[in-house]
């Protein structure tokens, strides 16, 4: 049995890629290309809500990394215990990603570690550029979700409740030290540890975990998972009413509008149907002026013409 602090949380999830080199492992990893070289870039930031005293510490994890073939590219890491501020959330960190692409030409990697389960992927971790590939179980997912269709570059998205024990590679052994599974209890103080119930047989692995074990008995940090628990529980306390809230109301415009774009679809298709009748109709009709012209230009009376074609007495008159 190894006890170590439980990663889901921001403070602990910081702590564990202060250290270079299992930042690299951990990253190297998860896009599964070698990392030989790495800059870690301090992204937190605090958020106050207006008129309140409630100050809102994001932890969002930005690098430089260098591949083994020189590749370089800038990788940010998401962490969303939980979905209770997600609509709020994947907002902030659309305009926060567009910052990132102004500041530099460098590539962009996003990955999105949730603490909670979107309901149309059921894959724990998949891979999407543009393609969506299921990471765990090493196949191609056909239709994408709603949050990866919202966020329009590639992306790794990792549904922590989703992970199971399934060690048949490095990736899913990486992600077992995310298995909320192993905590020492769902209620605090006991959820902040994990029990790992073996040693992993990979070093890098291992080397992830010993980082972890060190967490774990690290007092100082054990006093900011406690602080981020409170942050949390103030907020939902707070605002996490007014937050579902807005999400329903969020779902219900969104529904709103879907059903407009289909009624929309729909009258642009009778229109079209409209238009190909009477261009239908046009033809029809030049056909038969055309006929009564050379009727008459044959002496055909117009009475008999008109009881041919359709045409009134009035209308070939005209002709």
């Amino acid at each position: 049995m190894i006890y170590i602090a439980n990663p889901i949380y921001d403070s602990v999830f910081k702590y564990m890629l202060e250290d270079e080199g299992v930042a690299k492992r951990f990253i190297g990893i998860i896009i599964g290309k070698k990392i030989t070289k790495i800059k870690l870039l301090p992204q937190e930031k605090t958020y106050q809500k207006e008129k309140t005293l409630i100050v809102i510490q994001r932890l969002d994890f930005v690098a430089e990394i260098v591949e083994e073939n020189g590749k370089k590219s800038k990788v940010l890491i998401e962490i969303q215990k939980s979905n209770k501020s997600y609509h709020a959330d994947l907002i902030r960190f659309r305009g926060y990603l567009a910052q990132q692409y102004q500041k530099d030409d460098l590539p962009i990697i996003t990955i999105y570690i949730l603490g909670f389960n979107l309901e149309d992927l059921e894959s724990p971790a998949v891979y999407v550029a543009p393609e969506c590939k299921d990471l765990y179980y090493e196949k191609p997912i056909d239709k994408k979700p709603e949050f990866v269709d919202r966020l329009t570059h590639g992306m790794y998205v990792i549904q922590v409740p989703r992970l199971k024990p399934v060690l048949k590679n490095k990736l899913t052994q990486l992600l077992d030290l995310f298995n909320q599974e192993y905590r020492l209890s769902t209620k605090v103080p006991g959820n902040r540890t994990l029990n790992v119930p073996y040693l992993p047989k990979d070093k890098e692995i291992q080397a992830i975990l010993k980082r972890l074990e060190k967490a774990n008995a690290d007092e100082a940090l054990r006093e900011k998972i406690s602080d981020e628990e409170f942050a949390d529980m103030a907020y939902e306390e707070m605002f996490g009413s007014l937050d579902r809230k807005v999400i329903v109301l969020q779902k219900r415009a969104e529904s709103a509008k879907k059903k407009l774009r289909k009624t929309q679809q729909e009258l642009e298709h009778k229109n079209q149907e409209l238009e190909k009748e009477r261009q239908q109709t046009e033809q029809t009709n030049q056909k038969l002026r055309e006929t009564a012209m050379l009727l008459k230009s044959l002496g055909v009376p117009i009475k008999q013409i008109s009881e041919k074609t359709g045409l009134s007495i009035a209308e070939i008159e005209k002709l």
